[in-house]
């Protein structure tokens, strides 16, 4: 049995933080009429209501508003709005799953907090921690967190506080396996709860009490916890932790082989679901979907239920996530050390500073006391001497200082070269690392459950579907190695055209035999128009490789029956190519970041990287050519490029691009 989600727990997580009471009733509409409205203060403090009231029904807004008060924080230099809005963001981050992100900003925020001495802030900000740190299966960090946050509350007589450090205990023990002691602690978060009247932490600690029971084997006990949970969940409304928890008791009513209840209790997770548009909860329940098909017997609709739950999957692998977890560990050690180290550099240099002025003073007097020896004693000539030799010290001074901020100069290019090149690799890794994994992840456990179900009953349409999508996933794996290799030995600069004289119809008839069976799964009509025996001067393979990539993604984005034509016309100067396709077209804003990086399925569900478009624009820029792009949503896309007819320089490549669209094209 998993986790019960603790996005229930963390509003127990909560009270009230100390900055400045926040009204949980308060409507979306009254808060925006605050914020526009308010200026300065009260409008940061609007702000931040905002950001806490999207938590739990829009994540991604709550980010962008917590954000936002964070800069509005900085800018009126507020240390306790900085840290409150720094905690903001790393729970808004948890909420939307983004936990690498959210411990960045709650590190940050406690180390503030500590540096300030803030101590309800460090308790509030811990107990986030602590929640945070137990979604990734770091226990002990979880227990270390919790109490520190317990004893500060229990400092303050906070009950409210005292109540989540004791059920985050009980979640502890639970996930160590000692379930006497879980249970200990979650009966006097129970206790607390009710002696306040606190609905949402009896709430809590129901679930979390209902969850251990279930993962021990006790189903039956822990439907019944699960049922008294129920009343709370139904008083509270649709909210991400009531979809939670009503696809828990439907796992649970599946275990239990009630599967008309399950299939009530899933029903009910869905439409919460679809509510709040919640990818979390669709993974969910398109995972425990496909549990209740293979439980009634339904393997076909088992199977779709498990397609779905791929598209939903999360997009950074466990392993990847825990090295990020390390690194964010890690950092945030080596920065308190630092800024300790800091401290003792500031303090040292402050002594340093001390004994220096001490030693110019007396420099200073055994110099005055020489200069009046030698005024004495040689007067003008002495003098003048002195003041040769300090204009000389003062012009290698000048000239080290000068040599110096040049050499600055050119190590912060340096730094900013790689800092771009770093971006563009880490953007680049994880569209791979995604795509890869999902395509991968896609065959090998399609083919698992095609080869271990042996009472799989599909039809030969099944059948064929399934083998299609396997065969999608197989070819979209293989493209993206294929642009991956090209994109890094171009990234190297280890890849230099080899331009000849080619036929250019060679390069058009290869591609549409290579890729007219992927064209045929999709019944689509790929062909060409006109195309007239030209020769180019090109490199081979690169033109190869962008034809390829236009034609891939004309087929990509091409509903089944449609039609990709290829079409070649001859310029005085050029050639130009042309993949028309009558496919979904594209909106103006996708055209204008078609560079960009961003990926949209395809007609049949298809995977890219954004890897390939920009790969023909790096080989055509090698072979003095150019792309042009248009298109219309619903009505197809058109991508055409020009190649050189002959060999040319940079410079007359320049100049003929500009005068080609207005010579006679012979094939128009």
């Amino acid at each position: 049995m998993k986790r019960f989600p603790l996005y229930i727990l963390l509003i127990l997580c909560l009270p009230s933080f100390g900055f400045d009471s926040f009204k949980a009733q308060v409507s979306l509409d009254s808060l925006q009429k605050r914020y526009g409205s308010s200026a300065g203060q009260n409008k940061l403090n609007a702000l931040l209501d905002l950001s806490k009231f999207y938590w739990n029904i829009d994540p991604a807004q709550a980010i962008e508003k917590s954000k936002h008060a964070l800069g509005t924080a900085q800018s009126l230099e507020s240390t306790p709005e900085i840290i409150k809005a720094m905690f903001y963001v790393g729970t808004a981050y948890y909420y939307d799953n983004q936990l690498d992100n959210s411990l960045d900003y709650l590190l940050q925020a406690h180390h503030y907090a500590e540096k300030n001495n803030f101590k309800k802030e460090i308790a509030d900000i811990s107990m986030q921690l602590a929640t945070v740190y137990y979604e990734t299966n770091r226990l002990n960090k979880s227990y270390s967190y919790t109490i520190q946050a317990f004893n500060y509350y229990e400092t303050f007589g906070d009950e409210g506080g005292i109540a989540g450090c004791e059920n985050l205990l009980g979640l502890y023990y639970k996930g160590i396996g000692v379930f006497d002691e879980a249970q200990k602690h979650f009966e006097i978060a129970l206790k607390i709860g009710k002696k306040l009247s606190r609905e949402r932490i009896i709430q809590s600690v129901l679930n979390d009490l209902g969850s251990m029971y279930a993962e021990i084997g006790e189903t039956d006990k822990a439907i019944g916890i699960y049922q008294d949970a129920l009343q709370y969940h139904k008083s509270n409304g649709a909210t991400f932790k009531s979809g939670a928890f009503e696809l828990d008791l439907s796992q649970l009513y599946i275990q239990n082989g009630e599967l008309s209840k399950a299939k009530k209790h899933l029903d009910r997770g869905y439409t919460i679901a679809m509510n709040l548009k919640s990818k979390r909860l669709y993974r969910d329940y398109y995972r425990i979907l496909a549990n209740y098909h293979i439980k009634n017997g339904k393997q076909k609709e088992s199977v779709l239920a498990f397609q779905k739950l791929q598209q939903y999957q999360d997009s950074i692998a466990d392993d990847k996530l825990s090295s990020k977890i390390e690194e964010l560990d890690s950092r945030h050690a080596i920065s308190i050390k630092n800024q300790e180290n800091q401290v003792l550099r500031d303090e040292n240099q402050e002594q340093q500073l001390k004994i220096t002025r001490q030693y110019i003073v007396g420099l200073l007097i055994l110099m005055v006391f020489i200069s009046v020896i030698f005024i004495l004693i040689i007067r003008y000539r002495n003098n003048l001497k002195d003041n040769e030799l300090l204009h000389l010290k003062n012009s290698l001074v000048h000239q080290h200082q000068e040599e110096l901020i040049e050499a600055m100069k050119r190590i912060k290019v340096s730094e900013d070269k790689l800092r771009v090149a770093n971006d563009t690799k880490d953007k680049m890794f994880s569209l791979i690392a995604h795509d890869l994994r999902g395509a991968i992840g896609n065959i090998s456990n399609g083919l698992r459950m095609y080869l271990s179900e042996e009472d799989l009953d599909l039809t030969e349409e099944d059948k064929e579907e399934f083998l299609q999508a396997l065969f999608h996933s197989s070819d979209n794996a293989y493209e993206l190695l294929e642009n991956l290799l090209y994109w890094a030995k171009n990234q190297t600069s280890s890849l230099s055209a080899n331009k000849q004289m080619v036929d250019a119809c060679s390069i058009i008839n290869s591609n549409i035999g290579l890729l007219s069976d992927l064209a045929k799964i999709k019944s689509i009509n790929l062909f060409t128009s006109e195309n007239p025996n030209i020769e180019v001067f090109v490199d081979w393979n690169m033109i190869n490789t962008v034809l390829r990539n236009l034609i891939s993604n004309a087929i990509k984005f091409t509903n089944k029956g449609g039609n990709v034509e290829i079409k070649s016309e001859i310029g005085e100067h050029f050639v130009k190519i042309s993949v028309i396709d009558d496919g979904i077209g594209m909106l103006p804003d996708q055209i204008d970041n078609i560079y960009d990086g961003k990926t949209t399925d395809g007609t049949a569900a298809e995977k890219g990287t954004g890897l390939g478009l920009t790969l023909c624009r790096d080989f055509l820029n090698k072979n003095h050519g150019k792309m042009f792009v248009s298109s219309e949503v619903d009505k197809g896309s058109t991508f055409a490029f020009i190649i050189p007819r002959r060999p040319m320089n940079q410079e007359k490549y320049l100049e003929l691009v500009e005068k080609e669209p207005l010579l006679f094209l012979i094939n128009n």
